[in-house]
């Protein structure tokens, strides 16, 4: 065994306690197939010199040798090529096992060495260190490699801290990349009002209804073409829909559809299968036609213990008002641990609230934040364009949202993507 290995083989055994680890200078750490690798900024091409510490590894109640013996791939990552030539494996102070190979990266040979510390509560931790048999690499960064080996408790720390954040960034950029490619589908199937859906290609809108259990009812439209084919969940006025771009882009809201008596049928993109689903035909608003009266859309979950109320008033000279409430609990399983909150929101004319709180058994009171919008959010004027509500807000926003009645008696209307009712 070298010299620089038992050097290291020493400082793993006698390491410091862990405090917050800094890589040595001139020296660059970061994630690498799932541990912490560390390696000169500097190194030479087709040089190697680094320390891999791996993830801890479950050995149940294995000791000695044959914990060591659980280690797999203890080489993967380096780009060896044939069969490594390794000495057995030796149990050395304080129950390290170690074991040195020397392998053939791009043609060169390399020394690696593999510390195994003594199980501890079904866990090993283990670390890899490797180099190019070259007396000038180890003068140049031995040091470095020392520093590091002398500080080995730290190393799982810093690797739970680095892939902790290694694993949220993956995901911020996996949640980023899925918002992203829904905007631009969003965009792809958006048509300028009147260059989508031609009326004449419309055989229905179907206003569909369904009751998960535990929760209020849950409303869509489906738009049904005369070709057979439909799109589910319509949300945007169908004059703005560009199908040839939804086909494209969003395939999961394609649907085939078909009646069959009285019932109506419809099967997914992907599907062999039809379903039948409970609807009826959406009536179109006529040209200048005026809304009076005040629809609202309730919603509950028992499970979470939340329900809200939202509603929109509508007078006959063209002026509308939206008011509603929301109040949102922590729901049952919190409870059950002693947690509880409450947020509620409230809008009118007047403007909007919001408040929450948070309080735990045993923990005393949370605190409470409240938030305000303008009163100008929740009125304005509207006309409607037969599948199409054209909205202007007093505070200058402008809208044009999908719009139906649920039939001609014109009880229940159906608004962007929501049913309110009499």
């Amino acid at each position: 065994m070298s010299l620089l290995s038992l050097v290291g083989l020493m400082l793993l055994v006698l390491a410091s306690p862990a405090r917050a680890y800094d890589a040595p200078t001139g020296w660059t750490m970061r994630v690498v197939d799932d541990g912490l690798l560390q390696q000169p900024a500097d190194l030479p091409p087709g040089r190697v010199m680094q320390l891999w510490a791996a993830p801890p590894l479950e050995v149940g109640r294995a000791q000695g040798l044959d914990a060591f013996a659980r280690i797999r791939e203890p080489l993967r990552g380096l780009g060896a090529s044939g069969q490594p030539a390794c000495r057995a494996p030796e149990t050395l102070t304080a129950g390290v096992v170690v074991q040195s190979c020397v392998v053939t990266v791009a043609g060169a040979a390399v020394e690696t060495q593999v510390y195994m510390r003594p199980p501890r509560d079904g866990k090993v931790e283990w670390l890899r260190i490797a180099f190019s048999q070259e007396e000038a690499l180890l003068q140049r960064y031995g040091d470095g490699l020392k520093s590091i080996t002398g500080k080995s408790n730290e190393l799982w720390p810093t690797l739970r801290a680095l892939a902790g954040d290694d694993r949220r960034r993956r995901e911020e950029a996996e949640r980023s990349a899925t918002l992203e490619r829904r905007a631009a589908a969003e965009r792809a199937i958006r048509a300028a009002p009147g260059k989508g859906v031609a009326d004449k290609d419309i055989a229905f809108l179907l206003w569909t209804w369904y009751q998960p259990s535990g929760e209020s009812l849950v409303e869509h439209v489906h738009l049904l073409l005369k070709d057979g084919s439909g799109y589910q969940r319509l949300d945007l006025p169908p004059d703005e829909l560009d199908m040839a771009g939804a086909r494209r882009f969003q395939p999961e809201r394609v649907i085939q559809w078909r009646r069959q008596g009285s019932e109506w049928q419809i099967r997914d993109h992907d599907d062999k299968d039809w379903r039948t689903v409970q609807g009826r035909p959406a009536q179109p608003a006529e040209a200048g036609q005026r809304v009076d009266g005040t629809f609202t859309h309730s919603w509950y979950s028992i499970l979470g213990g939340s329900s809200s109320q939202n509603r929109f008033h509508f007078h006959g000279d063209g002026q509308f008002e939206q008011s509603g409430r929301a109040v949102f609990g922590t729901g049952s399983m919190a409870a059950a641990a002693g947690v509880t909150g409450m947020a509620t929101t409230s809008y009118s004319r007047g403007g909007s609230t919001g408040t929450s709180s948070v309080s735990a058994v045993g923990a005393g009171a949370g605190g409470g934040t409240t938030q305000r919008r303008n009163g100008a959010d929740f009125t304005g004027r509207y006309r409607l364009e037969r599948w199409a509500m054209v909205v202007e807000r007093d505070n200058g926003e402008q809208q044009r949202v999908l719009f139906a009645f649920s039939g001609p008696e014109r009880r229940s209307v159906f608004i962007k993507d929501t049913g309110y009712s009499k």
